[in-house]
């Protein structure tokens, strides 16, 4: 899953040989392994996929293992990480009992989710220990005094951010509380991880290219929970690109770098696009903010484009995957335009994003894989929608998804919140605005996001 490398030292077939399962029970040996599986993969996959013949190639079945439905349902695009999420569990595991403890905790978890989690009557306790584990090594790396060496801080409070992007993936069904606890508490250990004054904001395009992917996926997670609860992010963010930086519109992560995008889709530009809003929606309102509208609307424009020059060169089987930072695309002129500009529903900036979302779910056949990543966009064009039948489309493709069959899950949250603001917006005859859905969201889902 990760940029993390093991010492080398493997049998030849990428394994690594101080593999021992000996000591395990048959379970624990059959979930360690479920996470190192990338056999039997699903049908689709085998056939389809021009890629799959690489991840496969050189590992031998195990007894244990069933298939690795984990990663296909919770990774866009995991054929890009295969070796380095194998690498990454290694490591982890053999680095202290403590840390085994965790991995074996989430190895549970995400075999629950790899099946359907709301047969598992445990899946909601063992989320919670998880919660409970991560919050405890982030407060005993927030505690810790601060050490005169800045790089030796930053070195040793990396560590209290380890499987936190783990615990991003596996409380997907779980209430959103328990994400929101954990970037509030993994915001002063994220900031002590990073190079640079404590004071200063973070470098966002800098920090989306940082070698630990826990800390690359942190501000990913900040902000996209922001969008979607209202609620500012807990870390300030410098989105000023540097003189001769890496061009960070690039749709596809470099080969020696993975960045975020084979996660949930998003590319690094997008990410910062999303944090420019999120900072402009919190400031009163200047002259220099309608320059930086016009100059957030022709970045998308310019990304949106690149994204259909790159989809020209993709494997016909892949195509779909560029449906994905397109719609994201349409979600963010979505976002400023409702929060930052003050525009309703009946918006034509409003409804030809709207609509460009409609036509690529229409595009799509529905699908688990899919429809996952582009959840958040749904709801967001959900907002701005108020044609019956572009509603019960929606509807149905966020009812479908396995989220939705746990009452206390964000999906679920999110469907509620939707038809919320439709009730309010059709019972007062008026489309629908940012406050309805700040007020959905209040209603919904409570105290965490007022």
């Amino acid at each position: 899953m990760f940029d993390t490398q093991l010492p080398s030292e493997n049998d030849g077939f990428g394994r690594n040989n101080r593999i021992h399962t000996a000591h395990m029970s048959p379970g624990q040996a059959s979930l360690f392994w479920a996470l190192l599986s990338l056999e039997n993969r699903p049908y689709e996959a085998r056939v389809e996929d021009p890629t799959h013949g690489h991840i496969i190639n050189g590992l031998a079945a195990n007894r244990y293992v069933t298939n690795s439905a984990w990663m296909d349902k919770m990774l866009f695009d995991p054929t890009r990480v295969a070796d380095k999420t194998r690498d990454y569990i290694i490591r982890h595991y053999h680095e202290s009992e403590g840390s085994r403890q965790i991995v074996m905790l989430i190895a549970n978890i995400l075999k629950s989710i790899a099946f359907n989690p709301s047969l598992d009557p445990d899946y909601s306790c063992k989320a919670l220990a998880l919660e409970r584990l991560i919050r405890r090594s982030l407060a005993q790396v927030a505690d810790r005094p601060l050490n005169p060496s800045r790089e030796v801080d930053a070195r040793e409070a990396r560590k209290g951010l380890y499987h936190t992007i783990e615990f991003f993936a596996a409380s997907r069904f779980a209430p959103v509380q328990m994400s929101l606890n954990v970037l509030r508490e993994a915001a002063p250990v994220f900031r002590r991880a990073l190079s640079g004054p404590l004071n200063e904001y973070v470098h966002l395009p800098t920090a989306l290219l940082h070698p630990e992917p826990n800390i690359r996926n942190y501000p990913l997670m900040d902000i996209v929970y922001s969008m979607v609860t209202g609620l500012p992010t807990n870390v300030k963010y410098n989105t000023v690109w540097y003189p001769g930086a890496t061009d960070y519109a690039l749709l596809v992560d470099d080969q020696g770098h993975l960045g975020m995008s084979w996660l949930n889709g998003l590319p690094n530009q997008l990410i910062v696009i999303l944090a420019r809003i999120n900072a402009l929606s919190e400031d009163d309102g200047t002259d220099s903010d309608i320059e930086m509208v016009y100059e957030i609307g022709e970045s998308l424009r310019t990304l949106y484009k690149e994204i259909g020059d790159h989809s020209r060169l993709l494997h016909p089987t892949n195509k779909l995957r560029v449906a994905v930072p397109r719609a994201w695309c349409q979600v963010a002129y979505i976002y400023l335009y409702l929060r930052v500009c003050g525009a309703d529903a009946s918006d034509a900036r409003v409804i030809c994003a709207q609509q460009e979302i409609m036509r690529i779910i229409n595009s799509c056949e529905p699908s688990l894989n899919l429809d996952v990543h582009l959840c958040v966009c749904m709801i967001f064009a959900g907002v701005v929608t108020s044609n019956p039948d572009e509603r019960s489309t929606i509807l149905t493709r966020l009812f479908n998804l396995p989220e939705n069959t746990l009452f206390d899950s964000g999906v679920h949250a999110g469907i509620q919140s939707l038809q919320d603001v439709w009730a309010r917006a059709d019972a007062e005859s008026r489309p629908a605005a940012w406050i309805d859905y700040r007020l959905a969201a209040v209603r919904v889902a409570g105290q965490w996001v007022v």
